[in-house]
C-alpha cells in the first residue's frame, strides 16, 4: 500500500508540470492583449509598451513560463493584472462559496440515486423500475442552464419560497446560506443523480446474479440483509469511481450556474477573469483546477480497498 501510495505522488509529478505548461500554452493563444484590455482601446503605445513591461508581458515565453511556474513552487499565485489583488484572496473568498455548493449537490445526488438505483434493481421490470429510469434519464438529459431557469421560475419567481440570485456565506446566515445554496446545487444535482442511479442499477443487477449472492439467500438471510450487506457494498465501487468524476464535473459546470445565480464562487471568478483577459488569474484558477481533479481521482482510487477488501494495491 505504501509503495503504491509513494508511486502515485511521483507520477503526479510530471503530470503537474505538464499541465502547467499547458495551462501557460492556452494562455499564449488567446486572442487579446490584457494591456489594452488594462488601458482601454485610445491608450497610446508608449503607455501600453510601460503596461506590457510592468507585466512582464514582452520577456520571452520561456522566461514568462519558469517566472511563473517558480512563484507556484514558492505558493506564490502572483497577483491580478487587472486590479492587482493577490490571487489567492480571489481563490479564498469564491473557493469555499463554489465548494459548498458542489457537496450539497452532491449529497443531494447520493441522497435521490442511491436509493432510487436500489429500488430499481430489486424491482426491475416493476412500476418503481420505470418511474425511476424515465426520472433519471429525465435528469441526465435537461440541460443544466435549461434547468436553473425553471428552478428560478418555479420556485423563486412563482411561490417565492427560494431567493432566485445571489448567495449568503454562512458566517452570516447559516439557514440563509443553505436557502441561498439549494437551486443551484439542485441545478447541478440533475444529472449526477441520474448517473448515479442508472450506474447503480445496473452494478447491483451484476452482483445479484453472483455466486455468492444466490449462496446467501439459500442459507436464508434475509432479502434486505443480502441486498444491503452483500450486494451493496461491492456494487458501490464503480459508484465511486463515477463520483469522482462527477465532483470535478460539478466544479467545471459552475461557470454557467454560478452566472445564472449571480454567486461570487469559483465560475464567476473563472468567467470574468476571461473577460478581462487577466492571464494571472486564469493560469491559477485553471491549474487549481487541474490539481483538485487529481486529487480526487487519488482519493478515490485509495478508497476502492475499503469497499471491496478482495482489492489489493500492488
Amino acid at each position: 500500500m505504501a509503495i503504491y501510495l509513494l508511486r502515485r505522488l511521483l507520477t503526479a509529478v510530471p503530470i503537474i508540470l505538464l499541465i502547467t505548461a499547458v495551462v501557460f500554452a492556452v494562455m499564449q493563444i488567446l486572442p487579446g492583449d490584457p494591456a489594452v484590455m488594462l488601458l482601454g482601446t485610445e491608450a497610446t503605445e508608449a503607455s501600453l509598451a510601460a503596461t506590457r513591461e510592468r507585466l512582464g508581458l514582452n520577456r520571452p515565453l520561456h522566461v514568462q513560463y519558469l517566472s511563473w511556474l517558480g512563484d507556484v513552487l514558492r505558493g506564490d499565485l502572483g497577483r491580478s493584472m487587472i486590479d492587482n489583488r493577490p490571487v489567492t484572496t480571489a481563490i479564498a473568498n469564491a473557493f469555499p462559496v463554489t465548494l459548498q455548493i458542489a457537496l450539497i449537490s452532491l449529497v443531494m445526488a447520493l441522497l435521490v440515486g442511491v436509493p432510487a438505483g436500489i429500488v430499481s434493481a430489486v424491482r426491475r421490470g416493476g412500476v418503481a423500475d420505470a418511474v425511476a429510469s424515465l426520472v433519471a434519464l429525465s435528469g441526465i438529459s435537461l440541460p443544466g442552464f435549461w434547468a436553473a431557469l425553471l428552478l428560478v421560475y418555479v420556485f423563486a419567481l412563482q411561490f417565492d419560497w427560494l431567493p432566485s440570485s445571489g448567495f449568503v456565506r454562512p458566517s452570516e446566515d447559516l439557514w440563509g446560506s443553505f436557502l441561498s445554496s439549494l437551486l443551484p446545487a439542485v441545478a447541478l444535482g440533475l444529472r449526477p443523480a441520474g448517473v448515479f442511479m442508472r450506474l447503480l442499477r445496473s452494478s447491483m443487477l451484476d452482483v445479484i446474479r453472483s455466486d455468492y449472492v444466490r449462496t446467501a439467500r439459500a442459507k436464508g438471510v434475509g432479502a434486505n440483509l443480502v441486498v444491503m450487506r452483500h450486494a451493496l457494498r461491492n456494487a458501490l465501487v464503480p459508484l465511486v469511481t463515477v463520483l469522482g468524476v462527477e465532483f470535478s464535473a460539478l466544479l467545471g459546470n459552475v461557470v454557467v450556474i454560478d452566472t445564472i445565480f449571480a454567486i461570487p464562487g469559483f465560475g464567476r471568478l473563472i468567467y470574468n477573469s476571461f473577460l478581462r483577459l487577466d492571464f494571472v488569474m486564469m493560469q491559477s484558477l485553471l491549474l487549481l483546477f487541474a490539481l483538485i481533479v487529481i486529487a480526487v481521482n487519488f482519493l478515490t482510487d485509495l478508497s476502492y480497498s475499503l469497499l471491496d477488501p478482495r482489492i489489493r494495491y500492488r
